[in-house]
């Protein structure tokens, strides 16, 4: 049986729907805060572990996927010290419930944000995390590989890069919040020059580097599921508006802090998983067509 957490966030409701074209749902147990239709599924009650480790005794559990966590939706939650410790203490809760029961693979979902400034993050960039979220998900990484070496699991970190696509919008992110703006007839928006490097991977990109982080039998250190293609904050907005058919003047604002380009190396995705297959405009155009529609 595979059991995967937050399955009610943007990549675990993708992944939830990728793990059932797979397996049958008999075989898919969903570690949730609220029911899910359809699946087999655990109230983890802020990860009781007295909770788990019953609800878990009586199911064959050989792989986990840990996707649930908190994940700032805006800038200022990226230091909110009482929901980035959840992250650390809520997969400790699951470690614990977890130990002894037989589990072969365990899948960690953890963020790019553990890394510094580099000018091409690879795997090897610096670790030096801007916000306690970064922290958070960089000390879950350390706990789970020692928790995996102790208890004879396997296991894959995978940090995830800047994802977008259907399902981002609860996310105060500058693709969902530009479309919004100009179904609303607003002026897109840039905070700063416009010049700074971003790099995006389509949701199912990056569900599909999950499932092939399924078939690892070796772990070589975290992989990062990212884009390796660039674009410019201006020139995003611009394909965006194109998609849109929208041409209405940028609003450009005044950014009070520096301004970063982040650009990723995927070599190492590509190598042990998979290769991006959906372009930013394909993917772009995907999400245009969903936020026409909710």
């Amino acid at each position: 049986m595979i059991l995967l957490t937050g399955c009610s966030g943007f990549i675990g409701t993708h992944l939830l729907s990728k793990l059932s074209e797979k397996f049958e749902k008999e075989e898919i147990v969903a570690l949730t805060s609220l029911p899910v239709e359809g699946f087999k599924y655990i109230i983890h009650n802020n990860y009781e572990i007295d909770i788990l480790k019953t609800s878990l005794n009586s199911l064959d559990i050989s792989t986990v996927i840990h996707a649930g966590a908190y994940i700032p939706k805006i800038g200022s939650e990226t230091n909110n010290i009482a929901d980035c410790n959840s992250n650390i203490f809520n997969t400790y809760k699951l470690l614990e419930a977890l130990s002894g029961k037989g589990i072969g693979n365990f899948i960690f979902l953890s963020t790019v944000d553990v890394y510094g400034e580099d000018e091409i993050t690879s795997e090897q960039s610096p670790l030096n995390p801007y916000s306690l979220y970064g922290q958070s998900k960089l000390y879950c990484e350390r706990m789970i590989k020692i928790w995996g070496d102790k208890n004879n699991v396997d296991i894959q970190i995978l940090r995830i890069g800047h994802v977008y696509g259907p399902g981002e919008e609860k996310y105060r992110k500058i693709i969902p919040v530009t479309m919004e703006r100009l179904l609303n007839s607003l002026a897109p928006q840039v905070w700063g020059t416009g010049t700074e490097i971003r790099s995006f991977i389509f949701i199912t990109d990056v569900t599909n580097a999950i499932m092939k982080a399924m078939e690892l039998r070796h772990y070589s250190g975290p992989i990062n599921i990212v884009s390796g293609n660039k674009i410019s904050i201006y020139d995003l907005i611009l394909l965006i508006q194109d998609i849109a058919k929208n041409s209405q003047p940028i609003e450009f604002h005044e950014l009070n802090k520096p301004s970063r380009n982040l650009y990723f190396d995927n070599s190492k995705m590509k190598d042990l998983l998979c290769d991006e297959m959906v372009s930013l405009n394909t993917g772009l155009t995907l999400e245009w067509n969903h936020m026409k529609h909710i």
